[in-house]
């Protein structure tokens, strides 16, 4: 099995903070937009042409490796699972029937899935999707031969070990069995009531492995083959990407209004933005710097353009390493540092006013999500007379990985523990060496504060509390080897518990608990800032960081 430290995806999609441009992100309710309104009461027409902006040429685009956010943003459109994920009146993301019609449990380990009749793959397989479909194409992503970066999504499936491979490449995933042509059943190593949220995620998708093995998996890497509402039609490596509406797609109320998708790839966000400002693209991020300018645009303020942050669920967060000598047995410094890390400042001064302060590890958006779960929120006079308190406070030290906004964003937070008595030393590294040393724990020159992200796998308080801070996992969660055996406890009970309202107080009170153990700092909830052009109607932006482009239309 692999080093866990390379298989939490989200987490390293933020390794590389492009502060105020289109990474800047943060998950809180407001959703605060300048310009016209991009929902419409017009009856929405079909045909023409959607440009959208991807910033990097995709690592994946079908199953077995979709990571990062350009590669699943295609893979969306394609691609689809026993669920998907859909925001409901409360601005949260849950999990609602796709190729799945039901599921039910009794006990929260074994699982059996309805699927819809008559779901087809696209063309040229142009066949039924059949539970053996999910049989295939899971073994095949937790085969440890076909190297999925993925495949931790899966890991709870019996057969699979703590990193998603299969412990017995011979006996397959023993825990996934088609009962029949439209019944999947699935049995998980331990109970985990939240297992349906986790399988919008595209590693869970449906896809024809059989069409893939004939072909040769490079040739289905390039013009992979899945069952939604639009398909590959060309990839051009580090040009575009095409895609075109399917045309025996099998759910018709939701077939897509536009032809065609036109995904152009442009990895430098500046270039992205003039492309926009010539008309070239629908959808863009700004440069650093330019959040205002593009908020008071002329063509914003006419409402020819919507300029808008979106929620997103992803969290920027101070680890305290709970192995080192100071802040390991020092409550009341850890504390201190909580209450005088200066969040506001840093979403001014560095963020271009984009992300929100956080109020917990939890943002909005995410099923059960409790507001105000910090105990001990910013209060730079309070944490002053904590310090004054204290018989002494030796210099610490604040990692980060090299990348300009991390060091602004240390700098601001080495501002303001000075007004309160912490003096801190700031000190960077490259992303390879950061981990490597934060992995070390106490040993070897250990950490003690450092800059970390994490955004979701999929929509679910258990994502972000589990993988952060159970006590094996903390080492190469969160980094912050926090261990508390009661938190470990009740993650266990919380996962296993049926009830919803009931799991979702369990895991709001494991949050207190873990915050007042002041493991770490949240310190701000992303959002995305995206500038869009009003020619296109029904765009939207979910917390999960996809645009359902089925539901865009050319208006103009």
């Amino acid at each position: 099995m692999r080093d866990l430290t390379t298989r939490w995806r989200w987490l390293f999609v933020v390794a590389a903070l492009v502060i105020v441009a289109g990474l800047v992100l943060a998950a809180c309710g407001d959703d605060e937009g300048t310009g016209g309104d991009t929902g419409t009461s017009e009856t929405p027409k079909a045909g023409g042409t959607y440009n959208y902006m991807l910033a990097a040429n995709p690592v994946s685009i079908e199953p077995v490796n979709a990571q990062e956010s350009e590669g699943m943003q295609v893979a969306h459109q394609v691609f689809q699972g026993l669920v998907k994920y859909v925001m409901n009146d409360k601005g949260e993301m849950v999990a609602e029937p796709d190729i799945a019609e039901s599921w039910e449990t009794t006990d929260s380990q074994t699982w059996t899935f309805k699927l819809k009749q008559g779901v087809m793959f696209q063309p040229p397989v142009s066949r039924e999707v059949t539970a053996q479909d999910f049989v295939d194409g899971w073994n095949y992503v937790t085969d440890p031969a076909n190297q999925s970066y993925v495949s931790y999504i899966l890991a709870p499936v019996e057969g699979c070990d703590d990193g998603g491979y299969q412990v017995d490449t011979k006996a397959g995933l023993t825990g996934v069995k088609a009962i029949d042509d439209y019944t999947l059943e699935v049995k998980l190593r331990y109970p985990f009531a939240e297992f349906y949220q986790t399988l919008g995620h595209t590693v869970a998708a449906a896809w024809p492995v059989d069409y893939a093995k004939e072909i040769g998996a490079k040739k289905f890497s390039q013009k992979p083959v899945g069952s939604g509402p639009y398909m590959v039609e060309s990839w051009k490596n580090n040009q575009y990407i095409d895609l075109v509406k399917n045309p025996s797609y099998w759910d018709t109320e939701n077939a897509g209004w536009v032809d065609k998708i036109h995904c152009a790839i442009i990895a430098e966000t500046s270039t992205a933005w003039l492309q926009f400002q010539k008309g070239a693209i629908d959808y863009t991020d700004v440069p650093p710097g330019q959040v205002a300018v593009a908020e008071n645009d002329p063509n914003t303020q006419s409402g020819k353009w919507t300029a808008k942050k979106y929620p997103s669920l992803a969290v920027y967060f101070i680890g305290m390493n709970m192995t080192d000598p100071v802040l390991g047995e020092n409550l009341e410094l850890r504390k201190a540092l909580m209450m005088s890390a200066d969040a506001q400042n840093v979403i001014n001064i560095v963020n271009e006013g984009v992300s929100l302060a956080a109020t917990g590890f939890v943002p909005v958006g995410v099923p059960g999500f409790r507001a105000d779960q910090n105990p001990y929120p910013y209060n730079p006079d309070e944490a002053a007379t904590i310090v004054a308190g204290l018989d002494s406070v030796p210099t610490l030290e604040y990692w980060f990985n090299t990348d300009e906004g991390h060091q602004k964003i240390g700098e601001v937070l080495q501002a303001g523990w000075k007004k309160a008595g912490i003096e801190v030393k700031l000190n960077n590294f490259e992303w390879g060496t950061f981990l490597d040393k934060l992995s070390k724990g106490g040993s070897g020159g250990g950490s003690q504060l450092f800059r970390m992200g994490w955004i979701a796998d999929y929509p679910s308080l258990d994502n972000f509390l589990y993988p952060l801070f159970q006590s094996d996992q903390a080492k190469t969660g969160s980094f912050t080897f926090y261990d508390n055996e009661e938190v470990d406890q009740m993650l266990t009970e919380a996962r296993a518990t049926i009830d919803e309202n009931e799991r979702w107080a369990m895991y709001n009170e494991l949050e207190t608990i873990i915050l007042t153990d002041a493991p770490c700092v949240p310190l701000y909830y992303y959002r995305d800032f995206r500038v869009t052009n009003n020619r296109i109607q029904g765009f939207d932006h979910n917390p999960q960081g996809f645009t359902d482009m089925w539901k865009v239309w050319v208006a103009k």
